[in-house]
């Protein structure tokens, strides 16, 4: 076979060749799974067909700030925003928080299923890419995680799906921009004021640089706002005009 040009160089063809290997072997030994009941999915899928109706993407009317349904378009804002004043701009929650969603979630965080994110970051593009673009965004920015919780769990969920999304839609991700401070307990286990309280405490600016005016922070689950919030105050407190945030899932109102 000939090539256009003449043949390529012997470490390029050799290099793609290892790749596909390096793929072949993976995927024998570690087969793609379902992101929402964790089966082994056969050949060119991504999800199981059974599993389909599980992604439900948050359906409108939105709350004009956070972005979770609420149950009229009247309110303009959820419950919980007319409550509490945040300080990002507003915010996009992908998808309706259900048992299957609460479950694929915790097998990323505490069961080493980081390839589900990859699923997730190209529903995220696929859903309101458009939408990120428009905003005109500097970067994506991940909520940190503490680093004991980090040497433990190995990886950082938040990261890892910006990464993914912001490989999609060609956007920076600053990781470092952010830092956690304090090794928080489980917020789940938290009424709001201690939850917001521990988080405030929790999060400081990291390095940002003074090029870095429009971001969007990027997390797993969005429910009184308290971490979004702490990180807002953070990347506020270092001169960053404009706050977006992205959440793969939350409660809707009605």
């Amino acid at each position: 076979m000939k090539f256009p040009g003449g043949d390529p160089p012997i470490s390029s063809w050799s290099g793609a060749l290892l790749g596909e290997l390096r793929e072949t072997v993976l995927s024998s030994l570690f087969p793609p799974r379902c992101p929402i009941c964790d089966r082994v999915l056969s050949p060119g899928e991504r999800i199981c067909p059974s599993c389909v109706p599980c992604i439900r993407p948050m359906r409108r009317p939105l709350c004009l700030k956070c972005g979770r349904g609420i149950a009229s378009e009247e309110a303009e804002l959820c419950e919980n925003c007319r409550k509490r004043r945040f300080s990002f701009d507003f915010g996009f929650i992908l998808l309706e928080y259900s048992d299957e969603i609460s479950e694929s979630i915790a097998r990323i965080k505490y069961h080493g299923r980081r390839e589900y994110l990859s699923f997730y970051g190209e529903l995220s593009a696929g859903l309101i890419g458009e939408r990120l673009l428009s905003l005109s965004l500097d970067a994506l920015v991940p909520v940190p995680l503490h680093r004991e919780r980090l040497r433990r769990r190995g990886y950082n969920q938040a990261e890892l799906l910006a990464e993914r999304i912001g490989e999609l839609l060609k956007l920076p991700v600053y990781p470092a921009a952010l830092r956690r401070v304090r090794n928080t307990k489980a917020l789940k286990n938290l009424n709001p004021e201690e939850r917001a309280r521990d988080m405030q405490r929790a999060i400081r600016p990291g390095r940002i640089p003074e090029s870095l005016r429009s971001v969007c922070l990027v997390d797993d689950i969005f429910t009184t706002g308290a971490t979004v919030e702490a990180c807002s105050s953070a990347l506020r407190e270092a001169g960053v005009a404009k706050i977006y945030s992205l959440c793969l899932a939350g409660r809707a109102e009605r």
